[in-house]
């Protein structure tokens, strides 16, 4: 297996899937830790909005939690990544994700752990929170100076 290149969205494979009822208790649990709303995206992830055209996309799999940067429902990925093009390369580094890294995703960041066993989720929890809150201070930051650069 270490030769296989693990593909992040590959629920299938390893180990057993987490079920639904664990993963609608793995968002209970995560909600209940933050102030900020957050809404339901899918089974596996949640929404925390930026702005009107910009979301921040938490998910989980049976290896890792994640984030990736994303537009409103039905915006084509090429579409977001060429609105977000205006902002390279220092967004990207600010967020210490790449653009294009991961087709499909903008700025994906995750952290490898088996959600499959409740004893990580506190940790999974804490790296989550940490990072969502960084994209949000960043990517809130970028949408400030982009409305005062175009007064």
């Amino acid at each position: 297996m270490a030769d296989r290149v693990l593909d992040e969205w590959d629920f299938s494979r390893g180990l057993r899937s987490v079920s639904a009822a664990e993963i609608k208790t793995f968002w209970n649990g995560y909600i209940v830790r933050r102030s900020a709303k957050i809404e339901h995206g899918s089974l596996y992830s949640r929404w925390r909005h930026v702005s009107d055209d910009l979301v921040i996309s938490l998910y989980l799999t049976n290896r890792s939690v994640g984030l990736f940067v994303r537009g409103q429902r039905g915006e084509r990925w090429a579409t977001t990544v060429s609105r977000l093009s205006a902002c390279e390369p220092e967004l990207g580094e600010a967020l210490g994700a790449s653009l294009r890294g991961y087709e499909g995703c903008c700025y994906l960041s995750n952290h490898p752990l088996p959600v499959t066993d409740p004893a990580c989720w506190p940790a999974a929890y804490e790296w989550l929170e940490g990072r969502e809150e960084h994209y949000f201070r960043v990517l809130s930051g970028m949408r400030s100076e982009r409305k005062t650069d175009q007064v």
